[in-house]
């Protein structure tokens, strides 16, 4: 979720750079990122993925400390092969979390690219001049977030 939230940060920096536009508007519009990111069948997707993947990291970290602590008390009067085995299995779970990490920003992208392409369009067959997040509008301004959302989930 902290990756979905982080995604929907960077894209509302991204409309609210362009506030400065908003004096010559004709017509604004907003989106509300909690409903779109709650309602995007392709984030929850991501989401359900993130929780796997990192439950898998857990317990692979949880395996490994099980077996260097079997190992140092299997052998104890033998620390280097224990110490050799921790420095491998830490490497192995590096290789792990960074394997996720590239996952995570693969998707990261492809959900700020699908978002950003969606709300232009939407914005476009509107006539929206000018996108903001709800949050950043107190009166007024056409809500575009049902059909940022329709055009997500049926792309």
């Amino acid at each position: 979720m902290r990756q979905i939230y982080s995604i929907a940060m960077a894209l509302i920096a991204t409309i609210v750079f362009s506030f400065s536009a908003v004096a010559q508007a004709d017509n604004i519009g907003y989106v509300d990122f909690d409903k779109i990111l709650s309602g995007y069948d392709k984030a929850l997707s991501v989401l359900s993925d993130i929780k796997v993947r990192e439950a898998e990291i857990r317990k692979m970290q949880a395996d490994f400390v099980k077996q260097v602590e079997e190992s140092h008390k299997n052998s104890p009067k033998n620390p280097v092969s224990a110490n050799q085995l921790e420095k491998e299995l830490n490497e192995q779970l590096q290789a792990k979390v960074q394997e996720y990490r590239d996952w995570a920003t693969v998707q990261q992208k492809t959900i700020d690219q699908a978002l950003e392409a969606a709300i232009k369009e939407v914005a476009q067959t509107k006539s929206v001049d000018v996108v903001l997040t709800r949050n950043a509008v107190f009166d007024g301004g056409l809500d575009l977030t049902n059909d940022v959302l329709a055009k997500l989930n049926t792309q």
